[in-house]
């Protein structure tokens, strides 16, 4: 018995020991399990993937990679490779990972797409800027050319269904080296087109003329690692559900440096040296956006740094611009009807009312958010179904189509200018005006000394070129403009041009600050009271001392005087004080 007590309590204390080893064993092969995977990443010279000046790694595919080791803890060895090589090489599976792949199926027996795409592109055939040869209006001259385009791509597909949708005889070169060598072939003249993905290389004088196909491309990863699949599955669903818009922020931040519409066509340069300057109406006194500097006469404000980078950035041709003032948007329109000048600027105009105007809007070349000023006691939510009032500047077509696009059961007053505008709301003759974020500042005073309030409206409104329907060429020349623009260098224009000093005349600054004006006045004339009276004092009693002191002088002297004329006296002797010398008595 007693041995089977002993035999029971060794089995207990054994079953206790090994359980409580398991939990550190179990934990040791759950840290195995989390430990960093180092995935073989396929890296090309493209607009998706490529280094800085500095070596750094930049592009579309490099802020996808590490949007996607946040999710999954991945670390990346780069195989570095054109294309085509590396689309081989991952059907080997010496890689386990590349980018810009699009879905066929006959590609899903060699490797394995995710759920996801990593966004959309469209495919175009770019030629050499200097080409007149090639016309997009005429496909024949197509025929005969020779367009590269990358062995094995979606490209090479799309491009013979072009060719043979519209009957071209083409000739397709087939190539397997990296982007930029197949450009340089491209601008050599080796081969007279190349199809690649919209918006490649800055660096070359390359323009897109002619689109073939678009599709959805994917990350494609290793077959035999459907491990890495289902990470990647779970990461691009993660970043789906924390940004649906994170792609296109992605694309549409790295295109910007290599946007390849910097370049003129041919034939926009031909219009360009056949017209000469481009003549730029803009509405005077509309800072930070436009405005006439007072002291130089020239444009100030956003558009000016709009126009220079415009100038600067603008490849293959000196572009020039010329810019008038006009009291107002109206104004500028009835200039740009006469031919006086060729846009106009700022313009908010929908495309209705544009082509009612016969007139074409460009791409948003700035943009500015809307606040609403109102009373306290009349705030509500801004949605389409308010039926407020807003005033509205007569002139100002731009604040105009604001309200209707965004509030079409308001109502709107026209009055003769800004300042009539905000009196309306404060004499609650109207609910509301509305007013750009960038010129709140400027309006501060105003809205405070009325006790309205401003209210986001979240919406932003667009500010545009407008200029003739049959000015096709400067139509698209300034689009070129705003697309190659960065929106936060516009918005940091803007604010460096924000007015934030408001103006009064010194009859309006005593009407409104009257009170105050009479007790400063009534200080300091106390002041001025007071300051004369101590002087009279300190004056009076300097005359008195004054006059005191020549009166003891003068005793002083007389008694010198008799002194001298009792030493000189024959026959008396005086008594002297001491200490006074004063003479006392006589013998």
């Amino acid at each position: 018995m007693m041995r089977m007590r002993k035999a029971t309590w060794s089995v207990v204390c054994l079953m206790v020991v090994l359980m409580t080893a398991l939990p550190p064993l179990a934990c040791a092969g759950e840290t195995e399990e989390k430990e960093e995977k180092v995935v073989r990443v396929g890296w090309y010279d493209s607009s998706l993937c490529y280094k800085d000046e500095f070596g750094r790694r930049c592009g579309v595919d490099y802020e996808y990679q590490e949007k996607i080791s946040a999710y999954t803890g991945w670390s990346y060895d780069y195989v570095e490779d054109s294309w085509s090589n590396l689309l081989q090489i991952l059907k080997d599976g010496d890689i386990d990972l590349l980018s810009d792949v699009s879905y066929k199926p006959e590609r899903t027996e060699y490797m394995s797409f995710p759920d996801l795409p990593m966004g959309s592109e469209a495919y175009y055939i770019y030629i050499d800027a200097e080409n007149r040869e090639i016309a997009a209006e005429n496909l024949d001259s197509f025929n005969g050319k020779k367009i590269g385009v990358n062995v094995g791509s979606i490209q090479e597909g799309f491009l013979n269904e072009w060719a043979e949708r519209n009957d071209l005889s083409i000739e397709i070169v087939p190539l397997d080296l990296g982007e930029a060598e197949s450009l340089d072939m491209l601008t050599k003249g080796e081969i007279d087109g190349y199809t690649t993905v919209y918006s490649f290389g800055s660096e070359q004088k390359i323009v897109p003329i002619v689109r073939v196909g678009a599709s959805d491309y994917y990350y494609a990863v290793n077959k035999k690692r459907p491990d890495l699949l289902a990470e990647l599955n779970m990461a691009l669903s993660g970043i789906m559900d924390e940004d649906p818009d994170f792609a296109h922020q992605v694309q549409e931040a790295n295109n910007y440096n290599t946007n390849t519409n910097i370049f003129l066509t041919p034939g926009q340069e031909d219009w360009l040296k056949e017209h000469g300057k481009i003549r730029i109406g803009y509405r005077e006194d509309s800072l930070p956006f436009c405005e006439t500097d007072k002291e130089t006469g020239e444009l100030t404000g956003a558009l000016k740094d709009y126009l220079t980078h415009a100038s600067n950035h603008l490849r293959g041709y000196d572009v020039q611009f010329e810019t008038l003032p006009y009291d107002s948007t109206e104004a500028a329109m009835e200039a740009l009807r006469a031919g006086e000048i060729d846009c106009v600027f700022p313009v908010n105009l929908s495309s209705y009312d544009a082509a009612e105007m016969d007139v074409r809007v460009t791409s948003p070349a700035m943009k500015t958010e809307m606040n609403a000023i109102m009373h306290a006691s009349d705030q509500q939510s801004l949605s389409r179904d308010s039926a407020l009032t807003f005033v509205v500047h007569k002139d100002d077509l731009n604040i105009e189509t604001f309200i209707m696009d965004k509030y079409p059961a308001a109502k709107r007053k026209q009055y003769e200018d800004r300042q009539a505008c905000f009196d309306a709301v404060a004499s609650g003759d109207a609910d509301s005006i509305l007013v750009s974020n960038y010129i709140m500042p400027a309006a501060e005073e105003i809205i405070s000394k009325n006790k309205l309030f401003s209210v986001p409206t979240g919406e932003t409104m667009p500010l545009s070129f407008a200029m003739k329907r049959g000015d096709r060429e400067l139509y698209f020349i300034m689009n070129k403009t705003a697309a190659m623009t960065n929106k936060d260098d516009m918005d940091s224009a803007l604010a460096s041009h924000m007015r934030f000093d408001q103006k009064v005349s010194f009859q309006e600054f005593l009407k409104d600050n009257w009170l105050m004006v009479i007790l400063i006045l009534i200080v300091v004339f106390a002041v001025i009271i007071f300051l004369l009276l101590q002087k009279l004092k300190a004056e009076r009693t300097a005359n008195e001392q004054k006059r005191l002191l020549e009166e003891a002088e003068k005793i002083a002297e007389l008694k010198q005087t008799i002194a001298s004329l009792l030493d000189n006296m024959p026959g008396m002797n005086f008594t002297k004080d001491a200490e006074t010398g004063e003479y006392l008595a006589c013998n």
